[in-house]
């Protein structure tokens, strides 16, 4: 048996008895003054990137403030959060809100808005030339919910799968945590046509970021093209999509005879589902999906309305028992030559770190009680890290990860100030984060 004791440079600041006792109101000070320096300089969109010389600076001072109390991780998110209104990501104007993006302006229709409700991102449908937030706002609103309804910043088949749909998507979850102190367990990703579509690649892309989608009659990336009528015509679905969705809510429909949007993906990935649920037990429980024979493209009877009363009832699984993540670096629509901006890298999901994801990276992990078991499936684990908080486990009790079958930790890893900076920033998240960590990176690699 081996036992590894390779934890990464954070990890073993963790000695450091700098707020061994307690989080005294000076040291809560101190945080709330970091704070102000990280979000001034931490970037207000996911289009922008951070200045490589400030973020080590800050970094190196994070990892000064050592070990933190056990109890105290809500009080130091509390701190961090002081300013981020102030000073972290923002829309300008009201209920027609904007970015700045590389490719100009980009829009959102912002309704309801109001500390502590959750959040329905509403996606048009369109193409080419074509799609309106005034569609999805007429249709997809949830009664403790605010909505955001953007409009694609370029008008293409697929907007808000590519590389700047993504970051835009992205940004404005992150300004909803800022700006309105959303419940972080109740945001749902809705839309029909091409908003369906995109609602799909949000569930299996971001499925902890999200409690619930509702992708209706769009397609899903497939070879040897996405538009085919029968799920025989579907050769390859794209990867990192399918098994992610272990456990997200979803509610969803398509029309047999619709030839906008033709059913041919979603019946197959409906077969793959069904066959991941049986191999899984446990998993896939929340997806409800039906196909309507002589239905074209448009609405079932009583849709979106049931759907979205039952989607609005879902919570996020934020902890879930067992994750799935299969990882996509490059997914269709990939960027193009006159593309402004690159795809997002995704290295956290839900309580997992890979610092350099490959691609059709296919990582399991389950946690019982105190021990961590991760499949890896041949990837180097010095990618890996595991992040925990006191929700997840015994923390008076030794955690044990095994890695391919493998004991690789055994102890007691402590909560430490740069773990809870680290994973607060990654989502913006108050619940998805976390407080210790058993990290395998070589101390030498940066923090993301």
């Amino acid at each position: 048996m081996r036992v590894f004791v390779l934890v990464s440079l954070i990890a073993t600041a963790l000695a450091t008895p700098a707020l061994a006792e307690e989080l005294s109101p000076e040291r809560v000070k101190e945080i709330e003054t970091f704070g102000v320096k990280w979000w001034k300089a931490r970037p207000k969109t996911k289009f922008e990137k951070w200045d490589s010389a400030r973020r080590s600076e800050l970094l190196a001072e994070a990892r000064r403030f050592g070990a933190i109390p056990e109890g105290s991780l809500a009080r130091v998110v509390a701190a961090l959060r002081k300013r981020l209104k102030k000073y972290g990501p923002k829309a300008k104007g009201g209920g027609k809100a904007t970015i700045q993006t590389p490719y100009g302006k980009a829009w959102f229709y912002a309704d309801a808005t109001g500390k502590g409700k959750g959040l329905v991102l509403g996606l048009h449908g369109g193409g080419e030339n074509a799609g309106s937030a005034d569609e999805p706002r007429g249709k997809w609103r949830a009664k403790q919910c605010m909505g955001f309804y953007p409009q694609g910043i370029v008008l293409e088949h697929d907007t808000w799968n590519t590389v700047h749909g993504e970051k835009f998507i992205l940004t404005m979850i992150e300004i909803a945590k800022a700006q309105y102190d959303i419940d972080c367990d109740r945001v749902y990703s809705m839309g029909f046509s091409m908003g369906g579509t995109g609602s799909w690649f949000m569930a299996g892309r971001h499925p902890d970021l999200l409690a619930g989608s509702s992708p209706c009659a769009g397609v899903l990336m497939a070879r040897p093209k996405s538009q085919v009528a029968s799920k025989d015509d579907v050769q390859v679905m794209m990867h990192g999509m399918l098994p992610n969705v272990r456990n997200l809510a979803m509610y969803y429909y398509i029309g047999l005879a619709d030839v906008n949007c033709m059913p041919g993906t979603y019946l197959y990935a409906w077969d793959e589902l069904q066959q991941l649920k049986k191999d899984d037990p446990g998993g896939y429980e929340k997806v409800r999906f039906k196909s309507y024979p002589g239905l074209a493209h448009a609405f079932p009877p009583g849709e979106p309305s049931a759907g979205i009363k039952w989607i609005e009832k879902q919570t996020r699984d934020t902890y879930p028992k067992k994750i799935v993540w299969e990882s996509v670096s490059h997914p269709f629509p990939q960027a193009h030559a006159k593309d402004k901006t690159d795809r997002y890298v995704k290295r956290h999901f839900y309580w997992v770190k890979i610092e350099q994801p490959a691609d059709m990276m296919l990582i399991t992990a389950s946690r019982d009680g105190n021990q961590i078991d991760v499949d890896l499936s041949g990837e180097d684990k010095q990618q890996l890290t595991v992040f925990l908080n006191p929700e997840m486990i015994d923390v008076s009790r030794d955690v044990v990860v095994k890695i391919d079958g493998d004991e690789v930790y055994r102890g007691k890893p402590r909560p430490d100030f740069v773990t809870v900076l680290e994973t607060f920033d990654a989502r913006l998240d108050k619940r998805l984060t976390f407080d210790r960590r058993v990290s395998f990176e070589a101390p030498a690699t940066a923090t993301d």
